[in-house]
């Protein structure tokens, strides 16, 4: 009895200890650090219907995505503090990223995806309300 009890509270002490250090671990970024699988599914999803991508194609997308994501959290928050450093490393990830596409996607595909692309950074100018000026 006494060794069943000694057993118990080595276990339960352990196992605390394992969470404060998993606490201690996390402490610095909240939440978990893989981006969401159904966000992940989402985009690669999106992208077969507009791209239409093979079942090969949709893997290897949905992996690089992943990657994309949680790469893009990480400088978010890693450099919340300073827009240019932030804004410079995104855009070295973009780069990265569509050079992995390029790799993926065939160069119709490729010309489709960098259109969609070209679509989203380009900002749209406000519609007037037909005054003069």
């Amino acid at each position: 009895m006494k060794a069943f009890f000694f057993l118990l509270t080595l276990l339960v002490g352990l196992s605390t200890a394992a969470q404060a250090q998993m606490k201690d671990r996390n402490a610095e970024r909240p939440g978990n650090t893989d981006p969401s699988a159904a966000r992940v599914e989402d985009l690669t999803r999106q992208m077969s219907r507009q791209l239409r991508l093979n079942e090969a194609q949709y893997i290897k997308l949905r992996d690089v995505n992943k990657i994309k994501l949680a790469r893009t959290e990480e400088i978010t928050w890693q450099f919340q503090e300073n827009t240019l450093e932030r804004d410079a490393k995104l855009a070295e990830l973009q780069a990265q990223y569509e050079a992995e596409c390029g790799r993926i996607l065939t160069p119709s595909q490729l010309s489709l995806f960098r259109n969609d692309q070209h679509h989203e950074t380009v900002p749209v100018p406000p519609a007037s309300e037909g005054g003069l000026g």
